[in-house]
């Protein structure tokens, strides 16, 4: 305990000002006391050449992408949409095929009770305009609902499911 606390870091440079001296061992190359002074950075500067494929490799990525993009709209406009056409068409002409049959029974029943009220056994007689009589509305006034709906406890009806949309 009592060498830490008699040890005081020393402390360290930042990486920013740190530079490398060569190890040459208990000789150095730079004076004592001198400062070193850092060039200022350049940006690399990269050839025409490389800068122009590097520009290739960016417009034919984003051309890459853009094609198999249109590959996939493609692709559904052809193969997946015309499937699901023929499918919802197929379902349509069945519809149809039965709406045909459906109309066929209903005339062909039609025509058995035209046939059966024809008979004279069957009790049904031609009307006679003398035979009509007919009904007037009758007056019911309007009945005007309450805001509330009391059960017979008196307390107000509230139900559990909604009643209507």
């Amino acid at each position: 305990m009592t060498a830490a606390r008699y040890y005081s870091p020393t402390p360290q440079p930042s990486s920013r000002l740190k530079t490398k001296r060569p190890n040459l061992g208990s000789r150095s190359v730079y004076p004592k006391g001198a400062k070193i002074a850092k060039f200022p950075r350049r940006r690399h500067r990269l050839p025409e050449s490389l800068q122009f494929l590097l520009l290739i490799q960016k417009s034919s990525t984003t051309l890459s992408f853009c094609l198999v993009s249109l590959t996939l709209v493609v692709y559904g406009w052809t193969v997946c949409a015309p499937s699901l056409w023929s499918q919802e068409f197929r379902k349509l002409t069945k519809l149809q095929r039965d709406e045909r049959h459906l109309v066929g029974t209903n005339e062909t029943l039609k025509h058995q009770l035209s046939q059966q009220a024809q008979n004279p056994g069957s009790g049904l007689a031609q009307p006679h305009p003398s035979q009509l009589f007919f009904l007037e509305p009758a007056n019911i006034p309007p009945i005007e609902a309450s805001s509330v709906i009391l059960t017979q406890e008196g307390e107000p009806f509230v139900p559990q499911t909604p009643v209507a949309y």
